[in-house]
């Protein structure tokens, strides 16, 4: 077989992103590649098929599961084929067909194992990539490979959530099989376009237990209790006073620039204890004392774990009794030093308890507004296994967050208000009355109404798609899953709303997840979707702890209408929560504005058309700190510095020149003093000339930042990365909080 059937073709009609890619196809595929980025639910494989199609050669599909493997081959049949599979189809890499469709991990084996050579004379000359953004070190390599050995063919990459948040080194590796990212299609457009669901964010917000609370108040108050002696340690500052970095700071300074963050540390914690050390390096490296923060936790931690493990100083007697205090109070982890949570408070923060009371106040509100309609999913990161009872009145207390606590937690206290289910990639738990159809099922003995199934590889894809079927019939409305099982790849467009109950903060499994809740449901044309996060803030925590800086990271880049304006925006900023720390009393506040946010879904969609009519978007914002620049080449020193060089030279020129012409004319002083200013300024003008240039040119470092933001505005919309004309006056740039500057967007505010 040397070519596609003639009668193989999709027979629906395109979305209108889809006909742009399919109409420019040509001009995309001119580099060999075709790099699409669009979220999940909106037809990526289905554009996939259609340009393996077009391109009509040889092909090979790789995606990242298996699941996802046996998608592709399931679109391919029944949406191109008429529902039956062609023996050109293939699996089995030890007898590929004219289409082969794999997994990562398959081919990742076959090279290990050297048995690559069949299947690359086969000589594909179509490589297709699904979630492109798993390829990384050895999977990108084994591709890598396949690639230089089929003598570079096409390469079609498709992603919902390219690898941004990747180091330049890996994002260069990626690019180097993908290609350079031809469209990128926003959540926004496909709202718009009836492609996807109208949705929102929701945070619910909790506090820890009184255990976990417990636990970080002892930790805080021995801490505490450590820097209060630290600061009234004369043999500490002694030994900073006497430091290499401070006697002989100009002799040290490409060590220092190593380590700026504890240099500055050491400079501020001098200054506090009265000493004058400080003074001196201070003066050397240009920071005006003003500018100096204030010395707080994470500025020791960051001394001290540069003092202990860093600098080389760990045989000095002073080093060694500060680690041996450290570690007793445990303040020491793989070493680093932590004086506000440590590793374990934090994991314990993340999983805290308090969450589970979290879901079940959110499973009953959800279960009140939407009533027989709610087909709920709950994503947690881990099983718990050892959390399900193993016989009547065995019910231990739930502690921690996973897929069977929270199971258990609906089970307990909701009761026959919700039918809750569990699919994991080693358990399910369903209701008894849906248990004829399933194979070796077992009730549960401390609750004869729900039974139990093991999950296995040979029964793993028929289980997800059975418990999958309940879930649209509605014989279940609350699902707990994991997120590596569910969150990825798994189609269920019924999900009207989710909870992610994980601790994920990258943008890639963040906007994976979120995809499960967002897809179109056809059986549903007025579907909406809730998406509920949970956070457990620290509220003795400046920046409210690690499980909330984890949330911030987590919207960055997850679009929707803001809370208190039609237009679509990203970041946190946009749900108006404010910012840590957090009151007890400003938490039941924001617990109150979600759930009244909650029950007004019904004008959700009114609320994305508007927003997307506006033409206004927010989008990633570039912050530059106003002082992340060496002293000598500030805007207004570099001024200065002119201005005084002219200053001088024209005083100095005018001195010189009067008493010359004294000297060899009889001229009185003040007119002899008239023409010398005249000559000094005359002598000064190239000076006071290029200063006022540069300020005319660069009135301040704003300015400047705004002819940069402008130049890339208009790049990116004659190069067509940006839809419509290009507006006067949509750059602006504002002073932030702690001398950040903001360059945003017209449509854009301050975060």
């Amino acid at each position: 077989m040397e070519e596609f059937p003639v009668a193989m073709k999709f027979p629906h009609p395109w979305r209108s992103y889809q006909e742009e890619v399919l109409s420019e196809l040509d001009q995309h595929l001119e580099n060999g590649h075709l790099h699409l980025v669009a979220p999940p639910g909106s037809g990526k494989t289905v554009l996939g098929l259609e340009v393996m199609r077009r391109i009509g050669r040889r092909t090979l599909i790789v995606a990242p599961t298996i699941a996802l493997r046996e998608q592709w081959a399931d679109r391919l049949t029944d949406l191109f084929l008429e529902g039956v599979r062609p023996d050109w189809l293939s699996s089995d890499l030890s007898s590929p067909g004219f289409v082969t469709v794999t997994t990562y991990q398959s081919l990742h084996a076959l090279f290990k194992s050297g048995g690559e050579g069949p299947l690359l004379a086969e000589g594909f000359g179509t490589i297709v990539l699904d979630e492109a953004h798993h390829l990384r070190t050895s999977w990108w390599k084994t591709m890598m490979d396949i690639k230089e050995g089929l003598g570079n063919p096409a390469v079609v990459a498709l992603t919902a959530t390219p690898p941004y948040d990747e180091s330049p080194a890996g994002w260069q590796r990626y690019v180097s099989l993908c290609g350079p990212i031809d469209l990128e299609i926003p959540v926004a457009s496909l709202v718009k376009a009836g492609d996807l669901c109208p949705h929102q964010d929701y945070i619910r917000f909790t506090v820890p237990s009184a255990d976990e609370l417990s636990e970080i108040l002892a930790f805080r108050e021995r801490t505490d209790e450590f820097l209060d002696e630290l600061r009234e340690d004369g043999e500490f500052i002694r030994y900073l006073e006497q430091h290499r970095w401070i006697v002989q700071t100009e002799a040290h300074v490409e060590e220092i620039l190593g380590m700026p963050g504890v240099f500055s540390a050491m400079l501020m914690v001098l200054k506090e204890s009265g000493s004058e050390a400080y003074r001196e390096a201070l003066l050397l490296i240009g920071m005006p004392e003003e500018t100096m923060p204030a010395l707080d936790r994470s500025w020791m931690e960051e001394l001290l774990t540069g003092l202990l493990f860093r600098l080389g100083d760990e045989e000095k007697e002073t080093v060694k009794r500060l680690r041996k205090r450290l570690s007793r109070i445990g303040a020491i982890h793989r070493r680093s030093v932590y004086l506000t949570s440590t590793p374990a408070i934090s994991r314990a923060l993340v999983q805290s308890q308090s969450k589970l009371n979290a879901v079940a106040e959110t499973v009953r509100l959800e279960k009140e507004i939407l009533g027989d309609r709610l087909r709920m999913v709950i994503l947690t990161d881990y099983i718990r296994a050892d959390d399900m009872p193993s016989a009547p009145g065995d019910e231990k207390p739930l502690t921690r967050i996973g897929a069977v606590p929270v199971f258990e937690m609906l089970r307990r206290e909701l009761g026959s208000r919700v039918r809750p289910a569990i699919l994991t990639g080693s358990i399910a738990v369903v209701p008894a009355t849906a248990s004829p159809r399933l194979e070796g099922a077992v009730p549960l003995p401390h609750d004869p109404s729900f039974v139990r199934i093991p999950v296995n590889d040979a029964n793993r894809q028929g289980m997800v798609a059975t418990v999958t079927e309940l879930l649209e019939k509605g014989e279940i409305d609350v699902l707990t899953g994991t997120a590596a099982l569910l969150g990825e790849g798994w189609d269920a467009p019924c999900v009207n709303s989710l909870v992610m109950a994980s601790c994920v903060g990258s943008y890639m499994l963040s906007n994976q997840m979120r995809g499960r809740a967002i897809r179109r449901n056809p059986a549903d044309p007025d579907k909406t979707a809730s998406i509920w996060h949970l956070v457990t803030v620290d509220r003795d925590a400046e920046d409210g702890g690690d499980d909330w800086r984890s949330l911030v990271r987590r919207f960055r880049s997850l679009a929707g209408p803001g809370a208190e304006r039609d237009v679509i925006e990203t970041g946190i900023g946009r749900l108006v929560v404010g910012e840590p720390p957090f009151s007890m009393e400003e938490i039941d506040r924001l617990d109150g504005e979600m759930e009244r946010r909650a029950r007004s879904r019904d004008n959700l969609g009114e609320r994305w058309m508007r927003a997307v009519d506006s033409g206004s978007r927010m989008v990633e914002e570039a912050v530059l700190p106003s002082r992340s620049v060496p002293r000598p080449f500030y805007l207004d020193n570099t001024l200065k510095g002119l201005l005084y060089v002219a200053g001088f030279t024209a005083a100095g020129a005018a001195w010189d020149a009067g008493g010359w012409i004294r000297r060899l004319t009889v001229t009185p002083f003040g007119e002899s003093t008239l023409w010398g200013g005249l000559a000094g300024l005359a002598v000064a003008a190239p000076s006071f000339w290029h200063a006022g240039r540069l300020y005319m040119r660069h009135p301040s470092v704003e300015s400047s930042l705004k002819e940069i933001a402008e130049a890339l505005y208009t790049a990116m919309h004659r190069s067509g990365m940006l839809d419509g004309p290009a507006e006067e006056g949509a750059i602006r740039v504002t002073d932030g909080r702690a001398g950040l500057l903001h360059m945003l967007a017209h449509g854009g505010h301050d975060p």
